[in-house]
């Protein structure tokens, strides 16, 4: 039952990555508005919270070609999470891997599933509450662009 609330949630913001795909027109002079990866949040964030699913996290930043960004975020066990990375008209597709802090080291958790409109999905039913690490790689950087804005959402049952 956990995993089917997760999913359920997945599928209302799969939208929103077709929305920041297709928004360079709401792009400023500079390409340096926020508005192409925002499009959409709010009827995103409405549909999740009518589903029993609660957003834990929601996150902007920039992404650079040849890079990757690292998250840190304590995760509790018992709860299936919900990831969803997805880029904007300049990147293709957004990875999203999950691991888990084991001493000094992290151990690989499990990688996300491409979804409709370049988004990435993950679901994960955590076991062990600890600190874990989300890693977003750009993939399919549009050519012409050596950098774009990334979205990140984060949600439980």
């Amino acid at each position: 039952m956990k995993k089917l609330y997760a999913l359920i949630a997945l599928v209302f913001m799969v939208n929103m990555s077709l929305l920041a795909q297709s928004g360079a027109d709401l792009d400023n002079s500079k390409g340096t508005s926020m508005m192409p990866i925002i499009t959409g949040m709010e009827s995103i964030v409405k549909a999740v919270e009518e589903s029993a699913v609660e957003i834990v996290h929601i996150e902007f930043d920039l992404l650079f070609k040849d890079a990757s960004r690292e998250i840190f975020r304590n995760l509790s066990a018992d709860y299936t999470y919900g990831f969803m990375s997805y880029g904007d008209y300049r990147i293709g597709s957004v990875k999203l891997e999950l691991y888990k802090q084991n001493g000094d080291g992290w151990t690989y958790v499990k990688s996300g599933e491409p979804a409709e409109g370049g988004s990435m999905t993950l679901i994960a039913e955590i076991k062990e509450t600890t600190r874990y690490k989300l890693v977003l790689t750009p993939m399919d950087m549009k050519e012409g662009y050596t950098a774009g804005h990334y979205g990140l959402l984060v949600m439980h049952n």
